[in-house]
């Protein structure tokens, strides 16, 4: 797997894996965030793959990719650690199949480059009437999120536990802010990404494609860059006491978001602890909170590594609040005192020895991988992360457990039981 910059501030893998038929190519840019920004980061993705100066509209950007024996072009946004990334991912035909042996990986990658580095605009805006199509996309998109009441809750908590820190901004940012965006202003957003963002790129072919990393360098050569350090590891910093938000929604259920903080702990050491509390089928939460004791309808655990943050999401009658709390504090308390088994331990190592070797089954999978352990500043392979994860012992996993610290409790409670409530 090996990786070169191609630029300043810009960092290129390929991988080779002649299983595959076809090429992939992600481009990352990681950025800084604020409240402003957020929302463009958001629309950019889906505004810079709809069209480009080369194909002007959504219809032409569709043709030229059938063309390309169906290529695919697509974008998204993400979170990681306190930056978001923008990331542009491009699938085609391997050009070894091409069926008139012409080559579809030149034409991909001038598509491609030519999108992010020559948009669909004009005297610096980008141009009607796909930038009005996207904005509305992502006020849809905004509207959408906030009436899925799990993932409102989620982010709420996320909200209050980061607070203060870039990552309490909502991936796609704000109703009003993004209503605010311009023509414009989401342009000269772009042109400050291209000029300071850090870069990360990665390939994934069936044999050696030289002419990708050259054609990439020289697209990217011709910008001014000044691209600002990045850090990807931002631990959220621990709060004295533990903090608690209520608020009252017209929901069906209940839901509970808890969230802890903890110092640094070895990766394989917090993949045993992760899997054990929330991640196996038997896991001490869904066992105890769900089967057992039947206080929930679903228990859920969810890891922001590069915060340092653990989420416990619950869907929950209100009236089984405090009980509830209380069972999770005793399955934080077992795995502090080791208190779980050997049989437990075994199927938290094959889950992720299962998911490691699942990881290169797919082309973009593989990409990831790649990425992430670049990110994570960890060299080992998931193989190796999975053979350490055999060697962790109980009092490394309990050690670790009693690091975490009680950061948030939050509760999105349906109105209707509180109406309920209140009538007693």
């Amino acid at each position: 797997m090996p990786e070169t910059m191609i630029g300043s501030g810009i960092r290129y893998t390929e991988i080779h894996d002649p299983k595959f038929r076809s090429c992939l190519l992600t481009i990352q840019f990681h950025v800084q965030r604020d409240a402003q920004t957020a929302p463009v980061h958001a629309l950019l993705p889906d505004l810079l793959t709809a069209s480009s100066a080369d194909y002007p509209s959504v219809n032409a950007m569709t043709l030229r990719l059938e063309s390309l024996y169906a290529a695919d072009f697509l974008a998204k946004v993400s979170l990681c650690g306190d930056s978001a990334v923008l990331d542009f991912t491009a699938s085609w035909l391997d050009d070894a199949y091409a069926l008139e042996g012409e080559s579809v990986t030149v034409p991909m990658l001038e598509l491609v480059t030519g999108a992010l580095l020559h948009p669909n605009a004009e005297q610096g805006a980008f141009c009607e009437p796909e930038f009005r199509i996207c904005m509305q996309n992502l006020l849809d998109d905004i509207d959408c999120e906030q009436n899925d009441k799990r993932n409102y809750a989620l982010r709420q908590a996320a909200a209050l536990t980061f607070s203060g820190e870039p990552a309490a901004i909502p991936a796609h940012g704000t109703r009003p802010e993004a209503a605010r965006i311009t023509p414009d202003g989401a342009y000269k957003v772009w042109q400050e990404i291209l000029r300071t963002a850090f870069i990360e790129i990665a390939a994934v072919t069936p044999a050696p494609r030289p002419e990708i990393a050259e054609m990439l360098s020289a697209a990217f050569s011709a910008l001014p860059r000044q691209p600002e350090p990045i850090r990807f590891e931002a631990p959220s910093p621990i709060r004295p006491q533990r903090r608690t938000e209520t608020e009252i929604m017209p929901v069906g259920q209940t839901k509970l978001v808890l969230t802890y903080k903890y110092p640094a702990i070895r990766r394989e050491v917090l993949l045993m602890l992760c899997s054990i509390l929330g991640w196996i089928a038997d896991s001490l939460l869904f066992t105890n909170l769900r089967e057992r004791c039947g206080l929930c309808y679903y228990c859920l655990l969810s890891l922001s590594a590069f915060k340092h943050t653990l989420f416990i999401d619950i869907g929950i009658d209100a009236d089984h609040l405090d009980a509830v709390q209380t069972a999770v504090s005793a399955q934080i308390e077992a795995l502090q005192s080791g208190d779980f088994t050997d049989d437990m331990m075994q199927k938290a190592v094959l889950r992720y020895a299962f998911q490691a070797a699942a990881a290169s089954d797919t082309i973009s999978d593989l990409a990831m991988q790649s990425i992430l352990m670049l990110r994570r500043g960890d060299p080992r392979s998931p193989q190796e992360i999975s053979a350490a994860m055999q060697k962790v012992t109980r009092a490394e996993i309990a050690a670790a457990a009693k690091q975490l610290v009680p950061d948030v409790v939050y509760v999105l409670r349906a109105e209707q039981e509180e109406a309920e409530e209140d009538d007693i």
